[in-house]
């Protein structure tokens, strides 16, 4: 005597069969894919003092108890928002993958040493983190951002300039 096989086992190896596949396919995926990382290893509370600076222009700005003032010889009050705009935006910003590690291209990215605008976070007088940024040409939504000791280019996930003044009269 022949046994009847259950006619839905042929459909539950289909079905088998295509998870198996779209696991497959979605660890593929999840390897090429690129990376969230901050862009500063820095806690907001090490943070006592910031310099920002492009060329020969720089500001440099230090915690005071509880308020921002500028370092000499700068005077004037810093606006809060400006100060929360910046941890916000800038110290707890995320960088994805890398576009280039050519110190070549560093000008075409406008992230080379005179074309880019250069954030110091410190700790009393101790540079915590250095990060020179750069204007993406081809996105308005996007920066890119570059360490003095790796010589990758990274893209932002959104944009840093507007955030960054070199200037005083920006933080006023």
């Amino acid at each position: 005597m022949v046994k009847k096989i259950n006619p839905w086992i042929r459909y539950i190896i289909i079905l088998a069969f295509a998870v198996l596949l779209l696991l497959l396919v979605t660890l593929k995926n999840k390897k090429h894919g690129s990376k969230v990382a901050d862009v500063f290893q820095v806690k907001t509370e090490e943070i006592t003092a910031f310099t920002i600076g492009k060329g020969q222009n720089s500001v440099t700005l230090i915690k005071a108890d509880t308020t921002w003032i500028f370092a000499e010889p700068d005077t004037g009050a810093v606006k809060d928002w400006r100060i929360n705009n910046f941890f916000t935006n800038i110290v707890n910003a995320k960088r994805t993958g890398f576009v280039t590690k050519n110190p070549e291209k560093y000008d075409q990215y406008n992230i080379s040493d005179s074309l880019a605008i250069y954030v110091q976070l410190k700790h009393g007088e101790s540079v915590l983190e250095t990060v020179f940024v750069g204007r993406s040409k081809s996105s308005y939504s996007q920066d890119y951002v570059r360490y003095p000791d790796d010589p990758k280019v990274y893209i932002t996930q959104k944009k840093l300039l507007s955030y960054l003044g070199e200037k005083a009269a920006s933080w006023r």
